[in-house]
């Protein structure tokens, strides 16, 4: 199960690392459309999400720290599997409030 774990963390990485390029870029284009647009309309949430578009970087080096550590085997699997699930829901509401801005947006 270590192998699955690793992986898992693994893609999480490189997926984030992905996800945080193309949102820089996306929000450094549409970060003017989105403010003049909808100002305080968005949920504060949203607002954060738009404002702080590093927060893929952190995913990313908390993933990297759990891969690290699952390939030295440090920590129990369960624990490890436990953290994967952790930042999966984290990272999906947060991307989900992301997809919600843009969406709004396009419309």
């Amino acid at each position: 199960m270590k192998k699955l774990t690793s992986s898992l963390f693994f893609l999480l990485v490189c997926f984030n690392v992905f996800f945080a390029l193309c949102l820089s870029s996306v929000t450094a284009k549409h970060g003017y459309l989105i403010k003049e647009s909808f100002g305080t309309a968005l949920p504060l949430p949203t607002q954060w999400v738009l404002h702080y578009s590093w927060w893929p970087w952190v995913g990313a080096l908390i993933c990297a720290i759990g891969t690290v550590l699952s390939l030295l085997g440090k920590s129990k699997d369960n624990v490890l599997r436990n953290l994967l699930t952790a930042v999966l829901f984290v990272e999906l509401g947060v991307m989900f409030l992301t997809a919600v801005a843009f969406i709004m947006v396009r419309f």
